[in-house]
C-alpha cells in the first residue's frame, strides 16, 4: 500500500513494464524509479556486457561493513569470555563497556601486531576493574592458556593508550583494587559444599573485619589484594573452627604459600592479632562509631582537597563521596598502627640515641679509669 495524493488515501500501486509505480485508481505516477536487489546486465555500444544501474550503499548507517562486522565478532567473543569466567550472564553492561573499549583501541590500530584474544581479554578485565568485579588477570590467562605476564603487558599498554597511567589528571587514573571484593568469591570456593550458609556468612564477616584492621595497619600498601584477602580468609576460617592449610588458600587466591605465610607473620606483629573474634568485632563496631579527628585551630575546615572542588567539605578535607570511598578503601584512620616509614624512622632514632648513650657511658668510664 502506498499513499496517493490525488486520491488522498492508501491505494494499491501497480508497476507496469516501464517500472514506474502508479495508482491503480487514478493512474497518477507515484514513483518513477526502481530498485532491484538482483544484478542485471546489458550490452553497451561495443557489444560488451556490463552491469545495469548503480550500486546503492546502505542508508541505515554510515559505518563501513568491515567495522560493523569486526565489532559484532568482538562482542560475541567478549560474551563467550564473560560466560566462561562466570562473570554473570546478566552483566551485559560489562560487555558493552568492553566492546566500546575494543572499538576505541581498534580505531587507533592497537590490535595491529597483537593477538585479538589478548586485546579482548584486556578490555574485558579493564571493564571488570571499573565495575569492581572480583576477577583477577590470572583468571583470563588460565582460560586462554597464555602467560600472565604476556597478558599483563598488553593490559598495561592498553591503559597507556587510554591515558590511565602517568597522567596528572586524577580522574583518568586507574583506582586501586579493594581486597574486600574478593572475599565472597574466595570464601565460597574454599567452603563450597562442606558448610552451611550461616557458617560461610560468619567467615565472610570476620574476614571483612580482619581486612579492615590490616588496612589501618598499613598492610595493604604495596601488596597484592589477593594475598591480603587470602591471609584474612585463613585467619577467619581457623577462628571459626574450619581447618584448612595455607596451601589450600594459595591454590584459591593464585598466590604462593610463602606469600600467604609472610602476610600472616606481618599480621601477627599487629595489635589486632592478640584479639579474639568477639573482641575484633566489637573493636570494628566502635571504630565505625568513632568521630573523625578534630581539625587544628589554625586549619581551614571548608577547604576541599579532593577533585570535587565545588562540593562541600565533609571530613578530612574531602567531599562526602570521596570521604566514603576513602574510608572504605583505607579502613579508617582510627585505631591503626603508625605508617611503616614512621616506624622505621622512629626505630632508627631510638637506636641512634641508645648508641650515643652507650658511647657516652664508655667515654666516661675510660676517663675515670685514667684518673
Amino acid at each position: 500500500m502506498v499513499w496517493c495524493k490525488h486520491c488522498a488515501k492508501e491505494v494499491v500501486g501497480i508497476r507496469p513494464d516501464d517500472c514506474a509505480l502508479a495508482c491503480n485508481r487514478c493512474g497518477r505516477i507515484l514513483e518513477n524509479f526502481y530498485f532491484s536487489e538482483e544484478v542485471t546486465f546489458i550490452k553497451n555500444a561495443a557489444g560488451q556486457s556490463q552491469a545495469s544501474g548503480n550500486i546503492v550503499s546502505s542508508v541505515q548507517s554510515g559505518i563501513p561493513s568491515s567495522r560493523a562486522r569486526r565489532s559484532r565478532i568482538a562482542r560475541d567473543e567478549l560474551m563467550n569470555l564473560r560466560d566462561a569466567l562466570q562473570i554473570g550472564e546478566d552483566r551485559d553492561d560489562v560487555v558493552n563497556m568492553a566492546s566500546r573499549l575494543f572499538d576505541m583501541a581498534a580505531d587507533q590500530n592497537f590490535t595491529k601486531g597483537r593477538r585479538s584474544e589478548l586485546v579482548l581479554s584486556s578490555c574485558l578485565y579493564l571493564a571488570c576493574r571499573k565495575k569492581n568485579l572480583p576477577v583477577l588477570l590470572i583468571d583470563f590467562s588460565s582460560y586462554l592458556r597464555v602467560s600472565v605476564y604476556e597478558l599483563g603487558s598488553v593490559y598495561l599498554q592498553l591503559c597507556e593508550l587510554f591515558f590511565m597511567v602517568d597522567n596528572p589528571n586524577r580522574e583518568d587514573l586507574e583506582e586501586l583494587v579493594d581486597p574486600s571484593i574478593f572475599i565472597e568469591r574466595f570464601t565460597k570456593s574454599l567452603l563450597k559444599g562442606a558448610h552451611d550458609k550461616q557458617t560461610i556468612t560468619k567467615v565472610i564477616e570476620t574476614t571483612k573485619n580482619i581486612i579492615a584492621s590490616m588496612k589501618r595497619d598499613w598492610m595493604q600498601t604495596g601488596r597484592k589484594p589477593s594475598g591480603i584477602c587470602g591471609a584474612a580468609i585463613y585467619i577467619a576460617a581457623l577462628s571459626r573452627g574450619i581447618m584448612c592449610s595455607t596451601t589450600d588458600i594459595a591454590h584459591i587466591v593464585h598466590m604462593c604459600g610463602a606469600t600467604i605465610t609472610k602476610r600472616l607473620n606481618e599480621f601477627a606483629n599487629t595489635e589486632a592479632a592478640s584479639l579474639t573474634v568477639e573482641e575484633l568485632d566489637k573493636s570494628e563496631e566502635s571504630i565505625l562509631l568513632e568521630k573523625p579527628f578534630t581539625p587544628r585551630p589554625n586549619s581551614d575546615k571548608e577547604v576541599v582537597n579532593c577533585k570535587h572542588k565545588d562540593s562541600e567539605s565533609f571530613g578530612y578535607g574531602l567531599c562526602r563521596d570521596c570521604h566514603e570511598k576513602f574510608m572504605k578503601v583505607s579502613g579508617g584512620v582510627v585505631g591503626g598502627s603508625d605508617p611503616p616509614a614512621f616506624q622505621r624512622a622512629e626505630k632508627e632514632r631510638m637506636e641512634k640515641a641508645a648508641r650515643e648513650e652507650n658511647e657516652g657511658g664508655i667515654g666516661k668510664s675510660l676517663n675515670n679509669y685514667r684518673k
